[in-house]
């Protein structure tokens, strides 16, 4: 019989020595080396491998961090064995063949490829191309006829003995969708190539998302370009006629009527970088959102009153309406007065050009405040009502008074809406007119949390509008 405690002590590889209790084999003893090669977080693992080694005598191997052990077994006595953990570096075919097994789990297509044949293909595959794919079975009758090139006449083909890392597009009998195709060889030891393994990824919503921000991206720099440079163009060029008049003395008031240009344009750039700036943060997940506790009746009420000379120069005519003298919910002021105006400015672009009528009115509920900005002007069209919020998007149409406009206006309306938890819905009928409804939560800020209280003086706010109504 083994001193076994001596053999525990001299040993160089892993050794522990196992009690079985009720078929289920408990470490009782281990040496050094098994302590340093095996960490505590393994114990119940390689405990159970060991009750399956000694009670069913099955598997005769373990991989612990990436190292792959052949466990070898003598029974010392009844009940009590003796394991030797040796370092193997080549799994044995069941070991493969319960890795395969277990790749029939993954949510990635996984193919096994040998001599341009698909020897496996895990079920993901079905899920991914809508068929089954028979083993054995050409590559070329596999997924690669699934893939859709650029060129009717080209086919599809790589060299899988190498590794490849590419982007394909696929068309399945769900429609088209994009996969991410990663190819990986297998070598013997005398670096012969045995089989290739190949991963498919499903990332149809990822480059969907891309070609999306790639569309943004392109619409912005075309805004850029555009929006711009058309006010940068008009302030140079008027300075450049200011120049020449103040050479030839010129009257002042001819010279204040170009400087009111240069002023209006200057605006206008000044409203393009705020809306971007605006959009920019949003974009970037920044929280810029201080609501507090006021009257938004009167908040509301000092806005119309406050745009009304603009709105009076324009052949229009504004109303206020409230269904309360007074609430007093948590708003975030500035946020909210932007929305006010750029409504009422939308409302006069696209406003006739006779008897044109802006009603702004303020109700509520328990649940919500509804700010709604009613006007009699052109409309909408149905084609235009799908993308009236989308960023970038200008809508103006031919029969529109004003054809500027920088498409961001109605994006940022809907997103300081989704910061009071409430949203942005309209109406509109061509010919007839149009009718925009905010909702904000009728609920109070945390006076605790309130961080800066909004303060604005009448010349600041008038400011405010000249901007926002620069491009009238």
């Amino acid at each position: 019989m083994y001193d076994y405690k001596k053999v525990l002590l001299k040993s160089p590889t892993p050794l522990v020595i196992v009690v079985v209790e009720d078929n289920h084999a408990i470490i009782r003893e281990s040496n050094v080396a098994y302590k340093l090669y095996i960490t505590d977080r393994y114990k119940l693992f390689v405990e159970d491998v060991l009750t399956d080694c000694i009670v069913n005598f099955k598997y005769r191997q373990i991989n612990i961090d990436k190292t792959i052990y052949n466990l070898q077994i003598e029974k010392i006595e009844d009940n009590n064995f003796i394991v030797w953990f040796c370092e193997n570096y080549q799994p044995s075919n069941e070991i493969q063949e319960r890795l395969l097994l277990n790749m029939g789990q993954f949510d990635d297509v996984i193919l096994l490829v040998s001599h341009d044949q698909i020897i496996f293909a895990n079920n993901a595959y079905e899920n991914l191309f809508g068929e089954c794919c028979k083993i054995p079975c050409n590559i070329e009758d596999g997924f690669y006829k699934f893939i859709e090139l650029e060129d009717e006449n080209e086919s599809f083909n790589y060299d899988f003995h190498e590794i490849v890392d590419i982007r394909v597009k696929i068309k399945t009998k769900d429609g088209c969708k994009w996969v991410w195709l990663r190819s990986n060889p297998i070598k013997n030891e005398k670096d012969e190539f045995i089989s290739s393994y190949i991963i498919l990824t499903d990332i149809t919503n990822r480059t969907i998302d891309v070609i999306n921000k790639k569309a943004t991206r392109e619409k912005f720099f075309s805004f850029i370009s555009h929006e711009i440079k058309n006010p940068l163009n008009m302030i140079l060029a008027t300075m450049q006629l200011i120049e020449r008049k103040v050479d030839q003395n010129i009257y002042p008031e001819d010279i204040l009527k170009h400087l009111d240009l240069i002023k209006r344009n200057s605006f206008r750039i000044m409203k393009i970088v705020n809306d971007l700036s605006s959009q920019t943060k949003i974009e970037l997940g920044y929280r810029d959102f201080n609501p507090t506790n006021q009257d938004i009746v009167c908040f509301v009420e000092d806005i119309c009153e406050s745009v009304r000379d603009f709105v009076d120069i324009n052949d229009t005519s504004i109303v206020f309406d409230t269904d309360a003298e007074e609430i007093i919910v948590g708003f975030d002021c500035e946020k909210i007065e932007k929305v006010v105006i750029n409504l009422i400015s939308n409302s006069l672009k696209f406003r006739k050009k006779e008897g044109a009528v802006v009603l702004v009115s303020l109700t509520h509920d328990d649940k919500f405040i509804y700010i709604k900005v009613k006007d009699n002007g052109i409309g909408i069209s149905k084609e235009n009502m799908d993308r009236i919020f989308k960023i970038y998007e200008r809508v103006n149409d031919d029969r529109s008074i004003i054809k500027e406009g920088t498409g961001i206006g109605l994006s940022l309306v809907r997103d300081f809406a989704k910061l009071h938890h409430g949203s942005i819905s309209v109406k509109s009928e061509v010919g007839v007119g149009s009718e925009f409804v905010v909702k904000i939560a009728n609920t109070l800020a945390d006076e605790n949390e309130i961080k800066i209280h909004y303060k604005m003086t009448k010349e600041e706010r008038l400011q405010n509008i000249a901007v926002a109504f620069s491009d009238l």
